[in-house]
Parts: structure tokens; sequence; C-alpha cells
């Protein structure tokens, strides 16, 4: 390694990363205050007035006052949602954006003027000892630069991730409300369910059209930031720009959204106690203390129905070894295609590759392409220590999201502390041998025992793990669910607007949902290696009803029966 290689080295592990990784850190806490508020003061105030709720419908009517003590005690319950979604919610939103975009824009220019430095310093010291380097060294500013603007969308796009929490806020505020009417009986829980559900199918299609610009955005920063690093990968993933085409089916739900649709999730909402009700009783028989704390614990006849759960959410991480190298040499995976530098995506379309990233180890900062040149030429040695990963962290939180939005239909209420790493070394795990092939083994099992699972007794199953992998042995797989060792991992495909259920999908499974009975991709435990296909029902789902797929009712019954006659469910309901 000359003294080219060396100073850029340098550079980068004692200045660059250090600043990369604060900034890093710095964007996470931003996170962490959110998630604090969410869990330590939003979710205790929700189990109260869920409560709460649950006592003002067990109350007789006085009827000598026309039930005036169950007017009292609802207008208590509405108050304090209102109030408490207001202070703080409103006030963890504004607290989280701030930080965010004080911490991101600051970060985005201080790392443009250290990598200026870096490029300029290292071209000087280049163009006496190694002149090719010193070309490539200005074909890596070039790259920076490109980075800059990148990341100035990713800004653009996050904000619009935000926008989209936010909205679906609103919408939980909205059917929360339109459920407190439970209280007065089924009569006013249909009529204000009904009501209430033409508001919220408002806030849900205002958020559809957000998640479509995003795409579009999105689409948009793939085509500019692969036309100038010649990335074929990043180009192909422009095609997503045509999710403005989406706008068409955006017009053509709003009659049946405002006068189905909506009232129909929400009245569905409304059955989903009735459904935990019965599972409890019909598993639980004349054990009522222990029916009554289930009942907390799911915050039935309250809102938000679910019992709580947690994700272990984790991404497949490969840090710079020589087994990385071998990876690429032998054409497993693509760094440079990962990267986003100068790559012919291997000849293949997009769909084939990964929406993944190439980073300083605990940075968000890509890997330079000379640094990635000469990883490949010199070794782990010659270079910054870096780590790929399959997803990058902004698309795994979506796909998290539309899971929790989701879990939501089956009386899961998921939850998730950050995203981690899990690091792996072996090539039974890239592509993960999946056990479908015939000529593979199950290592999906071997991957979860790396985080501890062993299959036995002792697994805590209300901690469900989600790894993101770089694919499988069988390339047509999108996901993958366990069981005899319970977990789950899935990989990333284009687009994104589709394969997002893949995750919520397989942690269906986790809970005893299977793919029969599902025969239309309205379902979300459909599956086109099914065979037929009930078109008619598909496109009255996606042009005219809610525009995604969804769980059904028959799977709430399902999952709660699992929940409720597992020899694991005293883990969930004790």
């Amino acid at each position: 390694m000359g003294a080219c290689q060396e100073v850029s080295k340098w550079i980068t592990e004692n200045v660059l990363t250090p600043v990369s990784r604060f900034i890093t850190e710095a964007r996470e806490a931003c996170e962490e205050v959110k998630r604090w508020v969410e869990e330590q003061v939003s979710q205790p105030v929700e189990e109260w007035v869920s409560q709460q709720e649950r006592r003002c419908r067990e109350q007789a009517c006085n009827w000598w006052c026309l039930c005036c003590n169950k007017w009292f005690c609802w207008i208590v319950t509405v108050i304090v949602r209102v109030v408490v979604w207001v202070i703080v919610t409103v006030g963890k939103w504004v607290a989280y954006l701030v930080c965010k975009i004080v911490v991101t824009v600051i970060g985005i220019v201080v790392e443009l003027v250290l990598k200026v430095i870096h490029r300029l310093v290292s071209f000087v010291v280049c163009i006496f000892t190694d002149p090719l380097q010193a070309l490539k060294t200005l074909w890596d500013l070039w790259n920076d630069i490109v980075d800059t603007v990148g990341d100035l969308f990713d800004l653009v796009i996050s904000l619009l991730d935000d926008v989209v929490g936010i909205l679906t806020d609103v919408s939980d505020l909205v059917s929360d409300l339109g459920r407190t009417f439970c209280i007065f009986g089924d009569v006013f829980c249909a009529i204000f369910g009904y009501l209430f559900g033409l508001i919220n199918f408002i806030v849900d299609w205002v958020r559809d059209i957000v998640d479509w610009v995003r795409d579009t955005i999105e689409g948009v920063r793939d085509l500019i930031t692969g036309l100038l690093t010649l990335n074929w990968c990043q180009i192909q993933n422009a095609l997503g720009a045509l999710s403005f085409i989406r706008v068409i089916t955006s017009v053509t739900r709003i009659p049946g959204g405002l006068f189905y649709t909506g009232p129909r999730e929400q009245l569905a909402k409304n059955k989903l106690s009735a459904t935990i009700t019965a599972a409890l009783n019909a598993a639980f028989g004349r054990d009522f203390e222990r029916i009554e704390r289930s009942k907390i614990a799911a915050r039935v006849e309250g809102a938000p129905v679910g019992l709580p759960v947690n994700i272990d959410a984790r991404r497949m991480a490969i840090r710079s070894s020589d087994f990385l190298r071998g990876l690429h040499t032998s054409g497993v995976l693509n760094l440079h295609a990962i990267a986003g530098r100068v790559s012919d995506c291997q000849g293949k379309f997009v769909f084939s590759q990964f929406d993944g990233e190439v980073v300083y180890t605990g940075t968000n900062t890509t890997v330079s392409q000379s640094h990635l040149d000469d990883f490949i030429n010199l070794g782990p040695s010659a270079v910054p220590d870096f780590t790929v990963y399959p997803i990058k962290r902004d698309l795994y939180k979506r796909y998290l999201e539309v899971a929790r939005r989701k879990g939501f239909q089956v009386g899961l209420n998921f939850t998730w502390p950050k995203i981690t790493d899990l690091v792996v070394n072996s090539s039974e795990f890239v592509p993960l041998n999946d056990g479908v092939s015939s000529t593979s083994g199950n290592a999906q099992i071997s991957l979860l025992n790396l985080m501890g699972r062993t299959g036995g007794t002792t697994d805590d199953l209300t901690i469900v793990p989600v790894i993101a992998v770089f694919g499988y042995v069988e390339t047509g797989l999108h996901g993958l669910a366990t069981g005899s060792v319970k977990g789950v991992t899935f990989r990333t495909r284009f687009p994104e607007i589709v394969f997002r259920f893949v995750p919520i999908h397989e942690i269906g499974h986790y809970f005893g949902l299977e793919h029969e009975g599902h025969p239309s991709a309205k379902d979300i435990m459909f599956t086109p290696a099914g065979g037929s296909v009930e078109w008619g029902s598909t496109i009255g789902e996606y042009g005219f009803g809610s525009g995604e797929a969804n769980f059904t009712e028959q799977d709430a019954v399902a999952v709660w029966a699992w929940l409720t006659t597992s020899p694991q469910s005293n883990q969930f309901l004790p």
C-alpha cells in the first residue's frame, strides 16, 4: 500500500469516521427521544384511558338521568385522550423534527466540508506519488458531491415519512374517538363508527397521497444520482418515480372509501374486542382473573386494541473482511452496486438486487469508490473498516411501520427499541440456505441461534426476531418464517410498494396464520405460489377500496386462537 492510500485511510479513520459517527449517534439520539416519549408517556396514558373506557362501558345506565353517569364518564375519557394527544403527540413530533432537521443539516454540511478537505489533501499527496490514484480522488470528490445531493433528497424523503407518521397518529386518534361511543352500546357504536370511519378514510387518503409523493421523489433521486455516478441499479430504481400513477387509484377509491371502506375498517376495529373476548373465554373458561388480566393487556374495550409485542429488528451485517471480499469476487454480492458506485448492476434487473448500503462502520457515510477498489484489490487492511447491509435503515423503518399499522387489524401492537446489526461471516448465510431448495440446509435456524433462539421452552416468544438478509438460495423467496425456532427473515425487492408487506406476512406465519383461505392479493397472507388469483376482489380492493393488502377478520380469529392455545400462551397472556 502506497503513501497515497495510507493518507486517505488515515484521514478517513481519524477525522471523517469519528465525526460521521458522532453525527450518526446524534441522529439516533433524536429517535431515542421520540421513542422514549412513546414508550414511557404515550403508552401508559393509553393503557389508563383504555381501562377507563372499559369501566364506562361496564357501568349500569342510570335511566333516571338519561345515562348521565355514562355520559360524564365518556366526557372525561374523551377530554383526557384529546388533551394528552395534543400535548404528548404534538410535543413529541415537534421536538423530534427540530432535532432531526438541525442535526441532519449540520451533518450534511460538516461531512461535505471534511470530504472536500480529505480529497484535496489526498490529491496533493497522490499527484506526486500515484497520478492514477490522484484522478480517482477527483472521481471520489465528484461522488461526494453527488452523495450530498442524495442526502438532501433523503432529508426531504425522511420528512415525508414523518408526515406519514403524523397522519398515522391522527388516524389512530380519530379511530380511537370513534370507538369511545361503544360505551353507549352497539347502536351508538355502529352509528358513530360509521361517521368516524368516513373521517378516518379522509386522513388515510391524504396519507396515501403523501406516500406516493415520497415514492416519486425517491425515484427522481435515484435517477439523478444514478446518472451522475453511472450506477445502473439506481437508474433502474428510478422507475419508482412512476408512483405518481397511483393518483389514478387515489381518485377512484374516494367513493368507495367514503361510503364503504372507511366505515368498514372502523367497524372491524370495533368488532376486534369481541373476537379477542371470545377467544379468551373459550380458552380460559372460568379463570376469570386471567381473562381480566388478558383483557387489560390487550386493551379490550379500549383503544387502540392490541396486545403489546416486541420486534427484535436486525439487519444482517458483513464487516470488511476477507469473507466479504470473497463474496464480491465470486459474484455473490456486488459492492459497487450496493454502495451506489459505478456498476452495471451485474447485468440484472434491479428486482434481483438489494436496496442496501455500504458505509463506514458506525456511520451513515457511504464508502468511497477508491476504498472499495483498494479493498477488492489490496485486501481489508488497506482500507478503513466498513459494513455492508442488505437494506437501508430508513427503508427498514418503513417496513416496520407498515407491520405496526397492519398488526392492529389482528389485535397486535408491535413496537421495537431500535434496528441493530446481526454480524455474520459464514457463506451459509449469504445467500441464506433456506431449507426450501433440495440442495440446501436450513441455515435460518442457525441464524436465529445467533440471536439466542433455541426452539426450547425458554425462548421468549413475545419478542419476534425479524432479520433482513442478503437473499436466499431459493432465489424466488421474498421472506421465510420458521416453525421450530420461531423467527422470520426477509429480503428487499423492487418495487417497495408491492414488497413492503413481506415482513408482516412472515410475522403472520409466526402467529399461526397460513396461506390457505387467502386467494386474493388483497390479503396480506396471500401467496402467488398458491395458483389462481381472485382478480375481481384484488382489483376492487386496490382500485376502489383501501388500496392495499389487509388482514381479514378470520385472521384475527386465527391469531387469537393461537395466542390462547399455544404451549407458550402464558408468555403472552400470563
